[in-house]
């Protein structure tokens, strides 16, 4: 399968895709048919692998038996596992880290989950509404006790403008020392790794297990922390729904999420923009 740039034409080696605006159905968090169908099809030939924001939950782990998944990259490259569990790379914040983000989300009266936990931490009586959206327990944050060595991921949220979202990204970024901080969820939520976690790094590292070229390449995604493939993989293909951060860098432009990969992967409807 051959895959085209402005700048190359590639064999596509490996396909990198996320699940949550990517291959899932957006209500009903399932993958469609035709995206299996496709999948299995191309997989004779060409490894996928996961790229997730998502933790290594039983969900995940039964998506990679369902679609004959050798690696999954997790929590936005902070957590990388194998088909058997076995974890390849763990990367944690450290509590100075944890400490600063805490506080942050505390003075701007939000809260934040660790690890894509079910529990939200917030003080904000107005914050009830998400636990019941995201079927999430809630906790003050003062019940929140740091771990050494677990928390891969932090996710901020609370805020609905895209705006107030970029505001607060950045002002992580400048007061907390060696982080990634990338939005999701259509530019609604915050997820904070270690700055040596993130997608396009675990993809690296893929690459390097399978002993391939990392620009011959393809990844598949919807948000701003699929950004950071960009210049790693030989072509960053956003789906239509896409965060606009990643719809401007893109290499390309699919369909929209609904079966979109497979479209994807039949060629269809695929947009050459860089």
């Amino acid at each position: 399968m051959q895959v085209t740039t402005n700048n190359r034409t590639f064999n596509v080696e490996a396909f990198f895709i996320d699940l949550d605006g990517t291959l899932f159905d957006k209500w009903n968090k399932k993958i469609s048919k035709k995206n299996i169908e496709a999948i299995h099809v191309i997989q004779k030939d060409i490894p996928f692998i996961i790229s997730t924001g998502r933790s290594y939950s039983n969900k995940v782990k039964k998506i990679m038996h369902l679609l004959n998944i050798k690696y999954a990259i997790c929590q936005n490259g902070s957590l990388i596992v194998d088909d058997e569990g076995n974890v390849i790379k763990n990367i944690t914040l450290n509590k100075e880290q944890v400490t600063k983000i805490v506080d942050i989300t505390r003075q701007q009266r939000l809260g934040f989950t660790i690890n894509s936990e079910f529990l939200i931490y917030s003080n904000y009586w107005l914050f009830a509404p998400f636990r019941f959206l995201w079927r999430k327990k809630w906790k003050p944050i003062k019940k929140y006790q740091y771990k050494e060595n677990v928390v891969n991921k932090i996710v901020i949220a609370g805020l609905i403008r895209a705006k107030k979202v970029w505001s607060l990204s950045e002002k992580i970024h400048k007061e907390v020392s060696g982080v990634s901080v990338k939005t999701s969820g259509r530019d609604k939520i915050i997820e904070i790794t270690d700055k040596s976690a993130t997608k396009g790094k675990g993809a690296q590292l893929i690459a390097n297990i399978l002993n391939i070229n990392i620009e011959n390449t393809v990844h598949i995604g919807d948000s701003e922390n699929d950004t950071t493939t960009l210049n790693k993989v030989g072509a960053l293909i956003a789906v239509k729904n896409s965060s606009i951060k990643l719809l401007n860098v893109a290499t390309h432009i699919g369909p929209n999420h609904k079966r979109g990969v497979a479209k994807i992967l039949n060629g269809e409807f695929l947009e050459v923009k860089h």
